[in-house]
């Protein structure tokens, strides 16, 4: 994205979130600037071998790096030792047994995984949140939200992305859209027509913003429309039609 559009949209949503307060709903996590230097969880991570503290637990990540077999018990000691491999192994072996997971051990792991750089791990830990992660506790969604928030940061785009999805979905952190806009402009700064798409959603959701007469999301709209991909553009035009049906707000109160 061109850096001149980039700053506009941040001035339109700095703008707008001045204007309107986010609406929150359900548990809710730090404000942005706390998020940003939030205590994150998981400071132990192993980068290597040498950093595990027991000799059997550096011949066990020795054995799994050279692909030989070890076991859940294994498996799990060392994800708790910080271990993101291990961690990420550990929670698809959770989510594989077909086991009821009620209090989220898989995402924790994945949690776990992410935080220690394994991108990978972004995804099914995203899935859980979405599908299961209203029913985790306080901690195990801060522990979550402390893990895509390092992917974000970190410049993550499809983090990022999912991230801003939740907040504006209001799964499972609680509705904000003003954490929603902030992540999914982080997103859509690196290319990610698909974030820009779902920028312009939850600005058309910001009652600010609709008193700016959608400014913000006519911005994110016609950048989206302007994908290759076929069906965020069709999408985008579609919105952007919709806005254009809907009456002017400042037109109404002079009639």
């Amino acid at each position: 994205m061109d850096k001149s559009v980039s700053l506009a949209l941040a001035l339109i949503w700095l703008g707008v979130a001045a204007a309107a307060a986010p609406i929150r709903t359900g548990w809710q996590p730090a404000s942005t600037d706390l998020l940003l230097r939030a205590d994150f969880v998981f400071d132990n991570r192993v980068k290597r071998t040498n950093d595990l503290p027991t000799a059997a637990l550096r011949a066990a990540r020795r054995k799994m790096v050279g692909g030989g077999y070890i076991g859940p018990s294994e498996l799990r000691a060392l994800a708790d030792a910080g271990d993101g491999l291990a961690a990420y192994r550990y929670a698809k072996m959770l989510q594989e047994s077909g086991k009821p997971d009620p209090t989220g051990g898989a995402a924790h792991y994945y949690g776990i995984a992410a935080y220690t750089g394994r991108s990978f791990a972004v995804r099914p830990l995203a899935r859980l949140l979405r599908e299961e992660g209203a029913g985790y506790s306080p901690s195990r969604l801060k522990n979550a939200l402390n893990a895509m928030t390092v992917q974000a940061l970190g410049g993550n785009a499809e983090a990022a992305t999912l991230l801003g999805q939740m907040y504006a979905d209001g799964v499972p952190f609680g509705r904000d859209l003003a954490q929603a806009q902030y992540f999914l402009t982080m997103a859509s700064g690196g290319g990610n027509p698909k974030a820009m798409l779902q920028l312009g959603v939850a600005l058309m959701k910001d009652p600010g913003d609709a008193e700016a007469g959608h400014v913000g999301a006519r911005s994110a709209l016609t950048l989206a429309s302007e994908s290759d991909d076929l069906s965020v553009r069709v999408t985008a035009e579609n919105l952007l039609r919709l806005l254009d049906a809907k009456p002017d707000p400042e037109s109404e109160a002079t009639q």
